[in-house]
C-alpha cells in the first residue's frame, strides 16, 4: 500500500508561487476535462455555448411568454440571457469543484502539489467555456435588443474578474467540504438551482417593488444580485452604479479570501478521506 504524501503547509506567498509554477499543469487538467466531458458528443465543446442558450430559451418560453414576465421587465430576452450565461459560469465552476478532489484521489495520495490546483482547474474550464459563449450573448443582445458593444462594454472586464474571484472562493469551500461529506456532490446541483431561482435572472426586478421589506433585503443581499448587475450594465446599457461595483467587489474579495483559506488550511488532512 502506497503511503499518502502529505503536502507541507506553506506561507501565502510561497503557496502562490507554487500555484503559479504549476500553471501549465492546471491548464492541462482543465483542457483534459473539457475534452473528456464532450468526447462522446457530436457537438463537443459547442455544448458549452448551447447549454445556457437552451436554458434561456426554455425559461423565456415558460416565464416570458406563459407567465408574462417579459411585460414587467424591459428587454426581457437580454435580461434573461445575460443572467443565465453568467450564472451558468458559476454553476459549472462549483459543480466541477465538488468532484475535483474525488476524481483526483490517486494524484492526491501519491503526488505533492498545491491541492488548490484541482478546483482551480475546474474554474479555468468553466471560465474558458464562459468566455467562448460571450460572442453568442453579444450577438443576441445586439440583434434582439439593439445593444451593440460600446464603451460601457468595458465593464465586462471587472465583472468577469470579480465573478472569477467569487467563484474561486465558493469552489474552495465546496471542494473542501465535498471530500469528507461525499453526499454534497449530489446535493450541489439542487442548491445551485435554488440559488438560480433566488437570483434576479428569471423574475423581473419590478417584483421587488411589491415584495415585503424582509424579502427585498434577502434577495438584494444575494451576491449574484450585484454581479449580475455589472453584466447588465455592460450588455444592456443600464446606468453605472458605483454601489453595485463596490458590493460585487466586497463579495468577491471576501469570498476568495475565506474560500482559499478554508481550503488550504485543510490540505494536510485531505488524504485521510480518500
Amino acid at each position: 500500500m502506497i503511503a499518502a504524501v502529505k503536502p507541507r503547509r506553506a506561507r501565502p506567498i510561497s503557496y502562490a508561487r507554487d500555484l503559479w509554477a504549476r500553471r501549465e499543469f492546471t491548464w492541462f487538467l482543465a483542457v483534459g476535462r473539457m475534452k473528456a466531458q464532450n468526447a462522446s458528443t457530436v457537438l463537443g465543446l459547442v455544448w458549452w455555448i448551447v447549454n445556457p442558450l437552451l436554458l434561456g430559451m426554455i425559461y423565456l418560453l415558460v416565464f416570458g411568454v406563459v407567465l408574462q414576465s417579459a411585460r414587467a421587465q424591459p428587454d426581457y430576452l437580454g435580461y434573461l440571457l445575460s443572467g443565465i450565461f453568467a450564472f451558468y459560469y458559476t454553476r459549472q465552476a462549483v459543480n466541477g469543484a465538488a468532484s475535483s478532489l474525488l476524481t483526483s484521489a490517486r494524484m492526491i495520495a501519491n503526488l505533492r502539489f498545491p491541492r488548490l490546483v484541482l478546483p482551480l482547474a475546474s474554474l479555468v474550464e468553466a471560465a474558458a467555456g464562459f468566455l467562448a459563449s460571450l460572442l453568442v450573448l453579444i450577438l443576441t443582445v445586439g440583434l434582439y435588443g439593439g445593444h451593440w458593444p460600446n464603451a460601457q462594454f468595458l465593464l465586462l472586464v471587472p465583472a468577469f474578474l470579480l465573478q472569477t474571484m467569487f467563484n474561486l472562493g465558493i469552489s474552495g469551500v465546496v471542494a473542501r467540504l465535498a471530500l469528507p461529506f461525499r453526499d454534497l456532490h449530489n446535493l450541489v446541483p439542487y442548491l445551485m438551482r435554488l440559488w438560480l431561482y433566488l437570483s434576479p435572472i428569471i423574475w423581473p426586478l419590478s417584483m421587488l417593488e411589491n415584495a415585503p421589506e424582509w424579502a427585498q433585503q434577502v434577495l438584494t443581499a444575494n451576491p449574484m444580485f450585484s454581479i449580475l448587475g455589472l453584466y447588465r450594465m455592460a450588455f444592456l446599457g443600464w446606468p453605472f452604479e458605483l454601489q453595485t461595483l463596490l458590493t460585487a467587489a466586497a463579495w468577491s474579495v471576501g469570498s476568495v479570501l475565506v474560500g482559499v483559506w478554508v481550503f488550504v488550511r485543510a490540505e494536510d488532512k485531505m488524504a485521510r478521506y480518500l
